[in-house]
């Protein structure tokens, strides 16, 4: 069971952060164009004993927007003739 990381409780209301229309999360390095929006959907937690709230994003759905084009998604990329910038900022590798 989840605990709370601010007073350790370990009971919580599940629901969602809204204001004029519910809350998401937009990433700032989506990589191409896709056919669904670019918003991940979030939803909230919030700790019984102390208040404090937690938000979770879809994981699944910003891999999406974030990832390379696989077969599905190549012929909406666009394909720049020649980066200058690519040379001298290379792509980040997670080892």
């Amino acid at each position: 069971m989840a605990t709370c990381a601010r007073c350790g409780g370990d009971s919580f209301a599940a629901g969602a952060m809204m204001s004029a229309v519910r809350t998401s999360f937009r990433p700032q390095d989506s990589k191409f164009l896709t056919l669904e929006t670019g918003d991940v959907m979030t939803k909230a937690m919030m700790c019984r004993s102390c208040g404090v709230i937690e938000i979770v994003g879809d994981v699944n759905k910003l891999r999406r927007l974030t990832s390379e084009p696989d077969d599905k998604t190549e012929r909406f990329a666009a394909k720049p003739e020649h980066d200058a910038d690519a040379e001298r900022y290379p792509k980040a590798v997670n080892e």
